[in-house]
């Protein structure tokens, strides 16, 4: 997973690239928890999805910009447009069901 500014986001989105974005904050328990459950995504990943994460504490803005209020939050970006939010981590079977979903749209 590749850590990411605002601005490498966007131009990712600009170039139509799916992505799986993480944005996640320093300190966050439930933000390390889901490191592995990426990490098993990432590898089994068949949509062609660049895997990517954003620290909150660095850019503070992202969460103004995507009106998250509760980390980690997770969103799959598809043809410019986003296809998937799951706020909080549930465990690797609601994430993958969320990517799995996202994907299909």
């Amino acid at each position: 997973m590749r850590d990411w500014t605002p601005d490498d986001l966007q131009k990712h989105l600009d170039a139509g690239d799916k992505v799986f974005l993480k944005l996640w904050k320093k300190g966050c328990g439930a933000c390390k928890l889901s490191i592995p459950a990426i990490e098993r995504i990432e590898a089994a990943d068949q949509h062609g999805l660049v895997f990517a994460q954003i620290c909150t504490d660095d850019h503070p803005e992202i969460l103004e910009i995507t009106e998250s209020e509760v980390l980690p939050v997770f969103f799959v970006f598809i043809a410019k447009e986003m296809k998937g939010r799951l706020e909080g981590f549930k465990g690797l079977e609601k994430l993958k069901a969320m990517v799995e979903e996202a994907s299909q749209n």
